[in-house]
């Protein structure tokens, strides 16, 4: 009896009952979390001891096993419930199984049939095949790993088993050839069903020590979470060409297939090979695909199973490539099926209906149903979808970056954000793919902004391997009214924005700003042919025009339009059914006849259009037209006009007809140079009950005087003192023409609750004090914003005295804004005097909100505002970073909040952090340098003139080269920062203490965990690298400290030399009109005395040297102080010196 079983690597060599053991890779290493410790539920045994097992014999008969040019081979097979059994002969299956009858007793109709168990079994006894080198000749079905039809030009039929071994990990395949496909339909069926049986009542179809191994595979790969992990055995099959005829017909056993594990993690499949056993040097391979293929799962394309056999079939493709077919056959194949499925509606939740082909048998779908549950959509579906489809391309998911906001109208928006870094200055296709793919069918956000986003990269880049992503149903399952060819011609970015636009119910706004930098060709070249254009308009505007999109809010701004883009505009606007909201082009490219064109086919949308923006474009509008063509718009809220070139004359450019007849909430004219009579128009629509909708009006830059914007204010206020609601922008218009009237009509109470007056570059100091003096007067304003205001030069007293006045009388501020602006091409402070006006705040109960950035605060006036805290209990936010205050400065703001409950912001200056770094290790850098040269002149050293001093001794020293190691340059810069590490952390726990009583929680004031981490005065640069090098390099600076203060000759004064660089790097700090202000006495006293500079006096403070002169100073000397105080540090007006 042959007893011949292919393996997969030797097809010469034979199964075996008995299957060879080896040990684990690695006994001691304990089993994941996924592996199952549990025991098989079936005892499986040896085939010797088959008394204990399950003998019902489900079928036998004769069948071949193979065949050459000159013999076929046939074997008698038997299937039980729990192995195939393979005999030479039936006469030795009858002598195993009592149900077969013997050859000489049988009838002629008993062959290939099954007949269940009768009588008593009789033990089994191994039967031995002649031709085989092995006495087991049986294959346990919870071996089995697959079973499928071989599909070839033979003439005959056959399919194949292959198993594994797990105890060592070898697979063998066994073909079993029938002269019918009924007979060959009829094994298969049975064995399969038989194989399913069994593989249904093992919990544990895999060995722990394979799990575990292949969990480790998965895990390395970062897709491993036990709860999201299962593992399976296939056989990968090679694709068949039909046509390839093998020259013999045993070719049939040599097929190499190959035996794996399929991992399904997180958001891949893993196809991992068999683990070697320590018995054999090699492991069978992957044919088609390297070690440890994954594939990420939302590239899946098709999923299709065999209702025949265990075969099926998966596709992946990723975008603009081909794509790569798995065909495979496992027992476990609609389990498969079912896993992917479910992980895959986990990772992308929202998508209806899926992109994928998805054939497999009733049963699995049955399977799927049942097991299904519904996942919640919350705001983690994104971040899942997101990550899920980043790692499928190949993109680590940090990369993309996003914000959700919440704005007045169609909220929330998904707002994408350029990626960091300044490598990098724009997406990759990939990845605006994957985010594009990721806001599919989503209904959580009623806006999308690309804004500033470069969209180049998918225009006009086709995906020619494949249609899976295209989109040609909307939400509600209505076809798109587009052919499969004209979307299949369409560009990636074309298909992508349609997608969005149909796929999401709630989608209202979608914002393309700057997101095509392409410019359009200025003529039509018949040759060339017709300009793509930029795509957006394409995908939007016909899906606008046949309703196929709840999108009526476009936004192009900043996006060049050419004649293609302007065909689809034109024919989308004149449809009625189009039913626009809002059209914003600014920027566009628009000419006088684009623009007549425009405007004239967006008549159709007058009872829909709610905003349009045509600012900033080339075209000269003629006041005459352009006013009737706007005013057939009955329902206009948004009207931006910012940049608009007009003609001169006297007309206005909007009548106040036009205004009245609208409902306007924002009316943006910046940048527009405004007549008389367009001012005229505008008061009258302010007096008029029909402009109370207004709430921003926007006049500034339109070369407009003090005497009109007073007159703009009077005409919008009913009575004076009652404030408009509005928010007004009047900034760089000639507001110190009539001066007078602006500041009366402020101090009167006739401006709006928002005003903005920015970048004002005055020439007569006194009108800004003036103005300062109206707003203390005032008591409409809620919210000033006076940012980037010029003087002349720094505030005189006078003009600070008034600013007090305003941060103490004014009792209606809330929010105020002065900041200054500090750039290369320009400044604009106030001054030093700020910080005297800045103490007026202490007295201010109603301030809220300060803005106070750029105007070159230092270290004194951050002592000011520290003071100021400690009084004023109003303030809630406090933005004064870009000041240049020191670290010293910014304690003190940190220990000011010990006792102030209210600030709940203030920023952790990482501007200055950031500079004081820089500066320290410049001056250590040069003091390396410095250090390390030899110089060979000679010089009196501070040691020494202090040595004469206290000694009398009038000797030459020769300086002595004491280098800074790196290790001491290192600790210093870590010194600094530790220092602003802890001061951000005090601060971080005072703001939440803050935040924690302003919402109601119990929060004792006192912070015990604070408490510890309060400093003292930072060191000075001497001080700094002093202390490092007692801690690191204890050398000849310890000996110094300790009272040696003379060398010998042949030795540098490295002490005298850290003075030089430490005076050097407090370069500017001094004031070189009194050098004096602010000094410690006794550094004044020292320095005069040993007549060495303050620098040099501050260091031998922070030496501990002080002492030791006192006692020989005289007590006398006119400029000893009265008694000696500790050595401060040398802190300037502003720490940081001007670059």
């Amino acid at each position: 009896m042959d007893t011949k079983g292919n393996r997969l690597r030797n097809p010469t060599r034979f199964g075996s009952w008995k299957s060879g053991k080896s040990g684990s890779d690695d006994p001691d290493d304990e089993p994941l979390s996924a592996v199952s410790s549990k025991a098989p539920s079936v005892n499986w045994g040896e085939f010797g001891d088959l008394g204990l097992r399950s003998r019902n014999v489900l079928l036998h008969g004769e069948v071949q096993t193979s065949s050459t040019l000159f013999r076929r081979k046939k074997e008698y097979l038997v299937l039980t419930e729990t192995h195939v059994v393979r005999f030479k002969t039936q006469q030795k299956a009858s002598e195993t199984f009592s149900e077969i009858w013997s050859p000489l007793n049988r009838s002629a109709s008993s062959k290939h049939q099954s007949r269940p168990s009768v009588g008593s079994i009789q033990d089994f006894q191994s039967c031995a095949s002649e031709n085989s080198g092995e006495r087991n000749v049986g294959t346990p079905l919870r071996q089995v790993i697959a079973i499928y039809q071989l599909v070839d030009d033979r003439p005959y039929f056959a399919f194949e088993i292959t198993y594994m071994d797990e105890e060592s990990n070898h697979p063998y395949a066994m073909t079993l050839q029938f002269g019918s496909p009924e007979d060959m339909t009829k094994w298969l069926t049975a064995i399969k069903a038989a194989a399913n049986r069994v593989r249904s009542l093992d919990e544990n179809t895999i060995s722990e020590n394979n799990t575990r191994l292949a969990a480790r595979i998965v895990e390395r790969e970062g897709d491993y979470d036990p709860r999201n992990f299962a593992l399976y055995k296939v056989v990968q099959r090679p694709s068949h060409k039909p046509g390839l005829a093998s020259s013999s017909s045993d070719d049939l056993t040599k097929i190499s297939n190959s035996v794996c594990f399929l991992a399904v993690g997180i958001h891949k499949i893993h196809l991992i090979p068999i683990f070697k056993s320590r018995q054999r040097s090699s492991s069978p391979n992957l044919m088609m695909y390297p070690s440890e293929a994954s594939f990420g799962i939302l590239t899946l394309t098709s999923v299709r199973l065999s209702e025949i056999d265990d075969t099926f079939e998966l596709v992946f493709r990723t975008p603009l490539q081909k794509p790569k077919v798995l065909l495979m056959a496992s027992l476990a194949a609609g389990d498969i099926a079912v896993r992917l499925h479910h992980v895959e509606h986990f990772l992308r939740p929202e998508w209806e209906p899926r992109p994928y082909v998805f054939l497999v048998p009733n049963a699995v779908k049955e399977e799927i149903v049942s097991t299904t549950i519904t996942d919640k959509i919350d705001e983690n579906s994104l971040v899942r979808t997101l990550c899920a489809y980043c790692i499928a391309y190949n993109i680590p998911p940090e990369r993309i970056r996003y914000t959700i906001t919440y704005p007045e109208d169609d909220f929330p928006c998904f707002q994408l954000l350029p990626p960091e870094g300044r490598r990098r200055s724009g997406y990759g296709a990939l990845e605006l793919l994957a985010v594009m793919r990721t806001l599919r069918y989503n209904e959580s956000f009623g806006t999308i902004s690309f804004a500033g986003i470069s969209l180049d990269v998918l225009n006009e880049l086709h995906d020619r391997y494949g249609s899976d992503h295209l989109c040609t149903k909307t939400k509600r399952g209505t076809p798109i009214n587009l052919s499969m060819e004209e979307l299949s011609k369409s560009c990636l970015l074309v298909q992508e924005i349609r997608a969005l636009a149909v796929t999401s119910r709630r989608l209202r706004r979608m914002n393309f700003s700057k997101c095509i930098t392409r410019e359009p060709a200025d003529f039509v070249d018949e040759n060339k042919g017709k300009d793509v254009g930029c795509g957006i308009v394409e995908a939007l505007f016909p899906l606008c025009k046949y309703q196929t999109t709840n999108v009526d809010w476009i936004i192009l701004n900043e996006i060049t339009l050419g004649e293609t883009d302007l065909e689809y505009l034109i024919a989308a606007a004149a449809e009625r059914h189009c039913h626009l909201r809002a059209l914003e082009l600014s920027k566009c490219g628009l000419n006088e006849r684009k623009m007549s064109l425009l405007l004239d086919a967006l008549r159709t949308q007058e009872n829909t259009l709610e905003a349009i923006d045509i600012s900033k474009n080339t075209a000269r509008l003629v006041p005459s037209i352009f006013d009737p063509q706007l005013s057939v718009f009955g329902y206009i809220r948004i009207l931006n006009l910012c940049g608009v070139g007009h003609t001169a004359g006297p007309e206005p450019l909007l009548t106040a007809e036009t205004l009245l007849s609208w409902r306007l909430q924002e009316l943006n004219l910046s940048g527009t140079q405004l007549n008389h009579a367009t001012i005229e128009a505008i008061a009258t629509y302010l007096k008029s009950p029909k402009s109370d909708s207004l709430h921003k009006l926007r006049v500034d830059r339109t070369c407009i005087t003090g005497r009109q914007i007073a007159h703009l204010m009077r005409s919008m206020t009913r009575y004076p003192g009652m404030a408009r609601e509005l928010h007004m922008d009047i900034s760089e218009n000639y507001i110190e023409k009539f001066h007078f009237e602006f500041a009366a009509a402020i101090s009167d109470g006739y401006a709006p609750m928002h005003l903005t007056i920015e970048l004002i570059d005055y020439d007569d100091e006194s009108h800004f004090a003036e103005l300062a003096l109206a707003i203390a007067k005032n008591n409409t304003i809620r919210r000033l914003d006076v940012t980037k205001v010029s003087l002349p030069s720094d505030a005189s007293e006078g003009t600070c005295d008034a600013l007090e006045k305003m941060f103490k009388d004014n009792k209606t501020l809330i929010a105020l804004d002065m900041s200054g602006e500090d750039s290369k091409l320009e400044t604009a402070k106030f001054g030093v005097g700020i910080n005297k006006a800045l103490c007026g705040l202490k007295y201010n109960n109603t301030l809220r909100e300060l803005h106070i950035k750029n105007q070159g605060l230092g270290l004194q006036g951050a002592s000011t505002l520290a003071d100021v805290l400690k009084d004023n209990t109003s303030l809630i936010s406090l933005h004064c970073e870009n000041n240049n205050i020191p670290l010293q400065g910014f304690t003190d703001l940190v220990n000011a909040l010990h006792n102030n409950t209210t600030i709940q912001w203030l920023p952790s200056m990482d501007d200055s952090r950031y500079e004081n770094l820089r500066q320290t290790e410049m001056a250590i850098r040069n003091m390396r340098g410095e250090t390390l040269s030899n110089t060979p002149a000679k010089h009196t050293s501070v040691r020494s003139k202090l040595a004469n001093k206290i000694g009398g001794k009038a000797s030459v020293e020769k300086p002595a080269v004491i280098p800074i190691s790196d290790q001491d340059a290192r600790a210093a810069v870590s010194l600094v920062e530790e220092s602003w590490e802890r001061q951000a952390h005090r601060l971080n726990i005072y703001l939440q203490r803050n935040v924690n009583i302003a919402a109601g929680i119990p929060t004792p004031i006192d912070i015990e965990e604070e408490l510890p981490e309060r400093p003292d005065r930072p060191f000075s640069m001497g001080k700094l690298i002093e202390q490092v090098q007692i801690d690191s390099t204890p050398t000849i600076e310890k000996q110094a400290i300790l009272g040696a203060l003379d060398f010998e000759d042949d030795h540098v004064d490295d002490r005298s030399q850290l003075d030089q660089h430490s005076q050097h790097f407090v370069a500017q700090q001094i004031s070189e009109s009194d050098p004096f202000v602010d000094m410690d006495p006794m550094v004044v006293s020292l320095a005069k005395e040993l007549d060495v500079s303050l620098g040099d006096a501050q260091t031998l403070l922070d030496l501990n040297a002080a002492p030791r002169l006192m006692r020989q100073i005289s007590p006398h000397s006119p400029t000893s102080p009265k008694s000696p105080r500790t050595p401060r540090e040398i802190k300037p007006r502003e720490a940081i010196p001007h670059r």
